[in-house]
């Protein structure tokens, strides 16, 4: 059986689909890729097919815009940037499939309308994945809406309307005018609805790639959406760790990791203010960027620089880890079982900080990360709750038989 997957947006955002699309052709599925160029050699790497959407240079001009890691405006960017471009590629790419062989669509919703739209003109059978809670809206607080935070109390009418104000000046002057054109080039008619609160789902089924004990479902969910749990990808495991990185490790006590996440080009002071806590709290530390000028270039022999390490392999070995909160940096935390400190900057960011902070594993930095005081009071708080220890070390044996892609496996197999 043919599987599309059909995703858009940084490294965490693919890598998800790189693993189910690895299961799936380990259990021997086709399995095909959509996404941005940038990407065919991750999927060569998976061991998957891959097709480009949208223009190449696309999202490196997005992950370098003032724009894209703010809370508000950040997603423009991303819909203008790659989301839009890529939608007649893909609508293109599907409908080729479809129309020879028969398939099963997997995507992620918000950068992928044309998936949405391929489902509801040819009928292909698709599946929404949801990598993080924050893609699906709810109205029982607490609520995470960009970096707003809706408390408990606030009635449930309130978190609704929130919603509807967010749309009318934000969502849909963005969204509609690409989506109804391409709708109407293919004769359907106007939409009516939300498009990401209620069009962007498919309509027979969804699957969320985080488990309930992280976000358990709300009783105003789509019915048709089931859980699983986090399908974690570390493409260069089977390498190890880099020669620099082990001996560091090898040298002294255990450090604390800070990563700003792989598509983060504006992190200089955040880098700079992780050093300067690290060594006022006499603590190693370990900064992990792809983008070497971002980090200081004078580093003490207590901190080490490296592009990339696999989480899988690193984390276990860290006394903290100090993030973004990006859902697979979370996942892969939760699974090492190392304390948590979030500094979210946009998009599902701040949620799962939240969900982090109430699981009892994290604790949260808001406001500006490159204080380094306010940085280091926080990872002193940190490595001294004895509490937090406990809850990361029962987070971790949620993973214990983890079967997360059998069950989405399963899913896809029963939908076909």
């Amino acid at each position: 059986m043919k599987i599309l997957l059909a995703s858009l947006g940084t490294a965490g955002d693919v890598h998800p689909f790189l693993a189910i699309g690895r299961h799936l052709a380990d259990c021997g599925h086709d399995v095909e890729l959509l996404g941005s160029p940038a990407y065919a050699s991750l999927a060569a790497g998976a061991g998957i097919g891959f097709c480009g959407v949208g223009r190449a240079g696309d999202l490196e001009a997005a992950l370098g815009h003032h724009y894209v890691w703010h809370p508000i405006n950040g997603f423009g960017v991303l819909w203008r940037y790659l989301a839009r471009p890529a939608m007649a590629d893909t609508f293109n790419r599907i409908e080729a499939v479809f129309r020879a062989q028969p398939c099963v669509l997997l995507y992620s919703p918000f950068l992928m309308p044309a998936a949405r739209i391929a489902n509801e003109k040819l009928g292909v059978p698709a599946i929404s994945a949801y990598t993080a809670p924050a893609m699906i809206r709810n109205h029982y607080p607490p609520v995470s809406i960009a970096h707003w935070q809706l408390p408990r109390w606030m009635p449930r009418a309130l978190c609704k309307r929130a919603w509807e104000l967010l749309d009318r000046r934000k969502m849909q002057p963005l969204a509609l005018p690409a989506v109804e054109a391409m709708r109407h080039s293919l004769g359907l008619a106007p939409l009516r609805q939300s498009i990401f609160g209620d069009w962007i789902h498919a309509p027979e089924r969804g699957i969320t790639l985080f488990p309930d004990w992280f976000a358990p479902a709300t009783p105003d969910w789509p019915a048709q959406i089931r859980q699983a749990g986090f399908p974690l990808y570390d493409g260069d495991a089977g390498g190890g760790l880099s020669r620099a990185t082990r001996a560091f490790l090898a040298g002294g006590s255990a450090p604390l990791v800070f990563t700003a996440g792989s598509a983060m080009q504006q992190a200089r002071e955040f880098f700079a203010a992780a050093v300067a806590a690290a060594k006022a709290l006499g603590e190693r530390a370990l900064l992990m960027s792809n983008a070497a000028d971002q980090v200081p270039a004078d580093l003490p022999g207590t901190v080490l620089h490296t592009r990339y390490e696999p989480y899988s392999l690193l984390l276990p070995a860290a006394r903290a880890f100090i993030h973004h909160g990006g859902i697979g940096s979370s996942a892969q935390a939760l699974r090492a079982g190392v304390p948590q400190l979030v500094v979210p900057h946009a998009y599902d960011q701040f949620d799962n900080a939240r969900r982090l902070e109430q699981l009892g594993v994290a604790r949260i930095l808001g406001g500006d990360a490159s204080a380094s005081r306010r940085l280091q009071r926080q990872l002193h708080a940190l490595l001294r709750a004895s509490a937090v220890g406990t809850a990361c070390a029962l987070a971790a044996t949620r993973f214990q038989g983890d079967r997360t892609l059998q069950t989405i496996q399963q899913a896809i197999e029963e939908f076909a």
